[in-house]
C-alpha cells in the first residue's frame, strides 16, 4: 500500500506542476480572435448548433471551431477534451499525405503521371500486372488505384510497398473510384523515396513549424515510413490553421507555403465518389458529392478533411469559412448536418452584424460548459465505500495479470489503483465530473501501439507507456461502482470498468467487468465488446 501513497504524491506534484506552467508542445501561435455578429454571423445561430449536439444522439462532439473571414469566432471543447490535447485524426490525415505530394511536385521531385513502379525498384514482385504498370501518382491521389479489395493484412515485419505493388488491380486505374488506404501509405512512402525524409519531417519545415503547430507526432510502419492514410494527432486549432491556409490558397503571413495551382488542383472534383448510408438520396450524402486529392466534396460547395468517426475540416469557400470538428460521432452525415442545417444559415452577411451582446453573452457561457456525460450516481455512497476505502487489496489469479487494486475517497473524488505486471497505475476520478491523470500507466485494456498488430489500422510507432487520462465514477447501485475513464489523446471512445462488491467468507468479494469501445467508434448500435473477472479480494496489511 506504501507503493500507492507515493505515487498518489508523485501525481499530486505532477498534476501541479502542469497547471502552472507551459504544457509541452502548448500551441504558442493562436488564430486571431474575434465574435460571430462582427464577421456577420449570428450568435443565436451557433447557439442552436450547440443545442441541436445536445439532442443528437448518434453524434459525440469532443470539439468545434468555426472561423470566418480567417478568424474563430466561437470555439468549444467538451470536458475532458481541451484546447491542448492532440486528437485522433484517422483519415483526415490523408490531406497532409497529399500535401506532401504536391511540395514535391513543386520542387520537381516527381510528376503525377509518373508510374507508381517506378519509384521502388527494390521493392517489386517478380511480375508486375499491366493494371500496375499504368498506375499513376495521380490515380493514388483519387483513389483510383483499381484494386478490389485493398491490400490488407500488411504485417509487422513485412515489405507494405511489395504487398501493395503485389495486389493486382482489377479495374484500369483512374477509372473507378474505390476507398483505399494502403494507396495513401503508398503517397507516404514516394514522399520518403524522392526527398529522403519522412513524410512528417519533409512537411515540419514547410507546413507545421510555419503555422505553429508544436508537439506532434505521426505513426511509422514498421519499415520506418509514415502511414499516411491515419496515424498523425493535431489540436484543432492545428486542424483549423491547415483548413485556414487551404482556403487562403496556400498563402500564409504573406508567404506561399503551398503552389496557389496546387490547391486548386486538390480541392476541385476529380471522380465520381461513393460512400455514406445507401438510403440518402444524391442531394443529401455529403459521400456522393465527388472526391478530389484526399479530399471530399461535399454539398454547399464544401470541401473536407474526413476521418473515421467523425473528423471533419470543412472549407466553406462561398462564405470564407471554415468549421473544424473532432468526435466519436457514430453517424458522421448527421454530424455534418449539423454544419449543413445551423452553421452555414448562421452565416448572414460579409460585413458586420449589429452587435447583440445578450447573445453573445448566452453563447460564451454554453461554449464554456461544455461536457461530455458522466457514470450517474443512483446513491451517493455505498457501505462498501467505507470498508474498501485507503486499502489495497490482492486479487486471485487472473487473465489479466492483475495482482491488486487499491482504493481511496475523499471529498475530492475517488483515487483507484491496479497493478498489473508489478507495474502501478493510478488515476483520480470525480463523482460527476473528470478528472484528469496526466501519466497514466495502465488499465484492464489500455490504448495500444502495438507494432506486432496485424491490422493496417494499428498504430506502429513505438509502444508508449504513458497517457492523458480523464475518469469519472459513481456508485450504480449500494453495491457497484463504475469507474468510466478517457484516454483524451489516444482513443475516442469511453472505457468503463464496473466493481460489484458483495459478502464473501468474512470478506469481500469483487466482480470486474470491462466495457470498453476499443478506442475507435462504436458499432451501429452502440455495443461494445465486454469482458468479466471474478476473484476474491484479500486486504493487505
Amino acid at each position: 500500500m506504501e507503493n500507492y501513497k507515493k505515487i498518489l504524491i508523485s501525481a499530486a506534484l505532477i498534476i501541479s506542476s502542469v497547471l502552472t506552467s507551459e504544457l509541452p508542445g502548448q500551441i504558442t501561435v493562436k488564430l486571431p480572435r474575434s465574435t460571430p455578429e462582427t464577421e456577420g454571423v449570428t450568435s443565436q445561430g451557433i447557439i442552436d448548433f450547440l443545442n441541436a449536439v445536445d439532442t443528437a444522439s448518434r453524434v459525440e462532439l469532443h470539439s468545434f471551431m468555426f472561423l470566418r473571414h480567417g478568424k474563430v469566432i466561437a470555439e468549444g471543447w467538451w470536458d475532458p477534451f481541451g484546447p491542448d490535447n492532440k486528437h485522433l485524426l484517422y483519415s483526415a490525415s490523408k490531406t497532409f499525405a497529399a500535401t506532401g505530394i504536391g511540395l514535391a511536385v513543386s520542387e520537381k521531385k516527381l510528376k503525377l503521371t509518373d508510374k507508381v513502379f517506378s519509384f521502388f525498384p527494390y521493392s517489386q514482385p517478380d511480375t508486375l500486372s499491366d493494371y500496375m504498370k499504368e498506375m499513376t501518382v495521380q490515380n493514388l491521389l483519387t483513389m483510383s488505384a483499381g484494386q478490389d479489395p485493398e491490400p490488407r493484412s500488411m504485417g509487422a515485419g513485412g515489405d507494405w510497398i511489395n504487398t501493395f505493388l503485389s495486389t493486382e488491380p482489377v479495374h484500369k486505374p483512374g477509372t473507378v473510384f474505390m476507398y483505399n488506404n494502403m494507396a495513401t501509405f503508398m503517397l507516404s512512402a514516394i514522399v520518403q523515396q524522392v526527398t529522403a525524409q519522412t513524410l512528417f519531417d519533409y512537411l515540419l519545415l514547410r507546413i507545421f513549424q510555419p503555422l505553429g503547430i508544436r508537439g506532434i507526432d505521426w505513426d511509422l510502419n514498421p519499415q520506418g515510413i509514415n502511414l499516411g492514410m491515419i496515424g498523425l494527432r493535431l489540436r484543432s486549432e492545428d486542424l483549423a490553421k491547415f483548413g485556414q491556409l487551404l482556403l487562403q490558397q496556400g498563402v500564409w503571413n504573406k508567404k506561399q507555403l503551398i503552389p496557389k495551382e496546387w490547391v486548386k488542383e486538390a480541392t476541385s472534383f476529380k471522380i465520381e465518389s461513393k460512400g455514406g448510408s445507401p438510403q440518402l438520396s444524391k442531394d443529401k450524402n455529403d459521400w456522393t458529392q465527388g472526391y478530389c486529392y484526399q479530399m471530399w466534396r461535399g454539398r454547399n460547395n464544401t470541401v473536407r478533411l474526413d476521418g473515421m468517426a467523425g473528423q471533419f475540416v470543412v472549407l466553406i469557400p462561398d462564405k470564407d469559412a471554415i468549421v473544424v470538428l473532432t468526435a466519436n460521432a457514430r453517424d458522421t452525415q448527421d454530424e455534418l448536418n449539423l454544419v449543413h442545417n445551423y452553421l452555414i444559415p448562421a452565416i448572414k452577411s460579409n460585413t458586420s452584424l449589429p452587435a447583440n451582446q445578450g447573445l453573445y453573452n448566452e453563447l460564451q457561457k454554453r461554449q464554456s460548459s461544455l461536457s461530455l456525460k458522466t457514470p450517474v450516481s443512483k446513491t451517493t455512497k455505498s457501505e462498501f465505500e467505507k470498508r474498501i476505502s485507503g486499502k489495497e487489496f490482492s486479487l486471485e489469479e487472473n487473465n489479466y495479470q492483475i495482482q491488486s487494486v487499491y482504493f481511496a475517497f475523499n471529498s475530492d473524488g475517488c483515487s483507484f489503483g491496479l497493478k498489473r505486471d508489478n507495474q502501478i497505475s493510478v488515476f483520480k476520478a470525480g463523482q460527476g465530473s473528470w478528472k484528469i491523470t496526466k501519466s497514466a500507466s495502465t488499465s484492464l485494456l489500455s490504448p495500444s501501439r502495438n507494432p506486432s498488430s496485424k491490422s493496417i489500422d494499428a498504430n506502429y510507432s513505438s509502444p508508449q507507456t504513458s497517457f492523458i487520462a480523464a475518469a469519472s465514477y459513481a456508485w450504480t447501485d449500494s453495491a457497484t461502482l463504475e469507474i468510466t475513464t478517457r484516454f483524451v489523446e489516444e482513443s475516442l471512445g469511453p472505457q468503463t470498468i464496473a466493481f460489484r462488491f458483495s459478502e464473501f467468507n468474512g470478506g469481500v468479494r469483487i466482480t470486474i467487468e470491462q466495457s470498453t469501445s476499443g478506442g475507435q467508434a462504436r458499432g451501429p448500435a452502440g455495443a461494445a465488446p465486454r469482458v468479466q473477472l471474478r476473484g476474491s479480494m484479500v486486504e493487505i496489511k
